[in-house]
């Protein structure tokens, strides 16, 4: 994944920019939409009356969405950034010990994140961010149904690159952890007593911003 990142933020340094204007380049608000690959991974942890079993699970689907942000130059070549972001994704996933089964699937993710970044050259930008994670979920067992919202954190790094006085490219790869929750009596037909399940997350992404 951060090998597909660094050659992707290559093929982007290596694009002519289009008259932009260096001085104002990442500085000001923008708006923008981002797509790309999203791997979400459930760790399962079963007490049963007869002992406990775990299992873990990675389902990908295709990540889409938008963001709004600001950026402000602090000096020549570092940047301090804010930004928002409300995405989806598409597929489900199943997680298994063997004798009991959970279907998950993921809803919209919103995240509230900083970023600091420093100019590469005129028009690059390399950076990191972390911040707010938010996301929905629903697990399904087949007797019953939990649906629920999960705060966590996201980190990650990225190179944006402007292509002219007013867009910008971007690809960014991301961490996110929402932790991990307990379901009492989740499935008390097979004999279970808790279901503990951990969330985690991988995606890249590429981007386009609008900059005003």
């Amino acid at each position: 994944m951060l090998k597909f990142v660094f050659a992707s933020a290559l093929a982007l340094s290596a694009m002519p920019a289009l008259a932009a204007d260096e001085a104002n380049a990442f500085n000001g608000p923008y708006v923008g939409i981002q797509g790309g690959w999203q791997q979400d991974r459930q760790t399962l942890r079963v007490t049963t009356n007869t002992g406990a079993v775990q299992a873990s699970n990675n389902n990908s689907g295709l990540a889409y969405g938008g963001q709004i942000g600001y950026d402000l130059r602090l000096s020549p070549g570092t940047v301090l950034g804010f930004e928002g972001s409300l995405t989806g994704r598409t597929g489900t996933g199943t997680l298994s010990d063997g004798t009991n089964s959970i279907d998950i699937s993921q809803g919209r993710t919103f995240t509230a994140t900083a970023r600091l970044g420093y100019l590469v050259n005129p028009q690059g930008l390399l950076y990191v961010r972390g911040g707010y994670a938010n996301t929905r979920f629903k697990l399904d067992d087949g007797i019953s149904q939990i649906s629920g919202n999960r705060d966590g954190y996201t980190v990650g790094a990225g190179y944006e690159h402007m292509l002219g006085t007013n867009v910008s490219a971007r690809v960014e790869y991301a961490y996110s952890g929402f932790g991990s929750e307990n379901f009492a009596s989740f499935t008390p037909a097979l004999g279970v007593n808790t279901a503990n399940v951990k969330f985690s997350r991988n995606a890249v992404t590429a981007g386009l911003n609008y900059r005003f």
